[in-house]
């Protein structure tokens, strides 16, 4: 199978996930945590212990405490949903929809610069 992406994809370590947190709405007025496993400009890929329908849109909401003051908030499409093997939990990959590009650009390098610097340290 080729690959079809476009962006390169960068992954985010287990050890990370204090300083890196994803949560997609669930309800009205609730949002739950999920695991950001990978990300770039176009898509990310989560783990999420239930399964999401495919072409669903979400709401997703990313932030790094360390390093930003705020929260930033993006829409986005889920274009594949499989149970993990031996696990009740779901791999999902998702199309970044919309966010404002300078804004998830931002958020982006921000992540990428902050996982990339402490690769040695942490990880």
């Amino acid at each position: 199978m080729s690959e079809r992406r476009k962006e390169k994809r960068y992954a985010v370590p287990e050890i990370y996930t204090k300083y890196v947190s994803l949560s997609i709405r669930k309800a009205p007025d609730e949002f739950q945590p999920v695991d950001l496993l990978d990300f770039s400009l176009e898509g990310i890929k989560i783990r999420n212990p239930s399964s999401l329908p495919m072409d669903c849109s979400i709401e997703c909401i990313i932030s790094i405490p360390k390093s930003l003051s705020r929260e930033v908030s993006f829409n986005a499409r889920i274009r594949y949903c499989v149970q993990e093997e031996g696990d009740e939990n779901y791999l999902i990959g998702a199309e970044i929809l919309q966010s404002g590009k300078n804004l998830w650009l931002e958020i982006f390098s921000k992540t990428h610069d902050f996982i990339k610097e402490r690769i040695g340290k942490i990880y």
